[in-house]
């Protein structure tokens, strides 16, 4: 029987001392060209800093007392939508505000700070701003109260609201009026002899705390017919100290990445191209 030998073929091993020379062979080449590409990055990304201008971000936050807040979210999603479509000039005349305040908005940014819906759903929402000039934030933030608060439906809701509270005012005053009279009468039958002073005493009192109570609500209707408005501020647009954009750093990273990759393909494309002619 004849035995066969099994001939080892030589695997193809990674060398990586090999590899390591050529790397070596590979910088020594374009090391230079590679340094000169990322030097140049670098200043191309200063630069960039350097032309760029500031932008600042704000933000504040609102709460909607006659629209909902999708309703309102809706009415400053289109907004966003003019900015985005550089139709500056009609989100100016919305805000009754020159031009070229809205020419210094870069971007306007609306979210909710409760996800969950209901039909009464009066909470707060956040409006963000990216400006090139901080000067601007606060005539900006009277454009956009002006804008929620002049629209024809908000304004008949807004009317309709405060003569429904003047009618309160006007009704709970009536009855306060009907009650000291009834005190009045009451107190003057008490000093008068009877045998039953307890139960007018008693009356007496009960009639005050009706007063007292109707007093109250009064005071309510009217702190609240003074203070209505389609929208509360509750917290203004802040004057922020340095900008958000752009960052120094982060602009020379971006500088450097771009200049080593063009670098990079430089290199290969010359490595390349002196291995075939050869």
């Amino acid at each position: 029987m004849k035995q066969v030998k099994l001939v080892a073929t030589p695997t193809d091993e990674l060398d990586i001392s090999a590899l390591f020379q050529q790397a070596t062979s590979f910088l020594r080449q374009y090391g230079k060209l590679l340094l000169v590409v990322a030097l140049v990055g670098l200043l191309a990304g200063f630069i960039r800093y350097w032309k760029t201008p500031d932008l600042y971000t704000s933000s504040i936050v609102l709460q909607p007392t006659i629209l909902t807040e999708p309703e309102q979210i809706a009415v400053i999603s289109n907004w966003c939508e003019l900015i985005q479509k550089k139709e500056r000039r009609l989100l100016a005349k919305q805000f009754n505000v020159d031009i070229s305040l809205v020419r210094k908005v870069e971007s306007i940014k609306v979210e909710e700070l409760q996800k969950i819906f209901t039909p009464k759903n009066y909470t707060a929402f956040t409006i963000s701003v990216v400006v090139r000039d901080t000067t601007i934030l606060q005539p900006l933030q009277n454009g956009m109260l002006y804008a929620l608060e002049n629209s024809g439906y908000v304004k008949e809701k807004l009317a309709s609201r405060k003569n429904i509270l003047k009618s309160m005012i006007q009704t709970v005053q009536l009855e306060m009026t009907r009650l000291s009279k009834l005190q009045q009468v009451v107190e003057t039958s008490f000093q008068q002899p009877t045998n039953a002073g307890g139960h007018l005493m008693l009356n007496v009192s009960d009639i005050s705390t009706q007063i007292a109570n109707l007093e109250e609500r009064k005071l309510n209707y009217e702190e609240e017919l003074s203070f209505i408005s389609p929208v509360n501020v509750l917290q203004h647009f802040y004057t922020p100290l340095n900008p958000t954009f752009p960052v120094l750093l982060k602009q020379l990273a971006l500088g450097l990445g771009g200049g080593l990759f063009l670098g990079m393909l430089t290199s290969f494309y010359l490595h390349y191209r002196r291995k075939t002619m050869n």
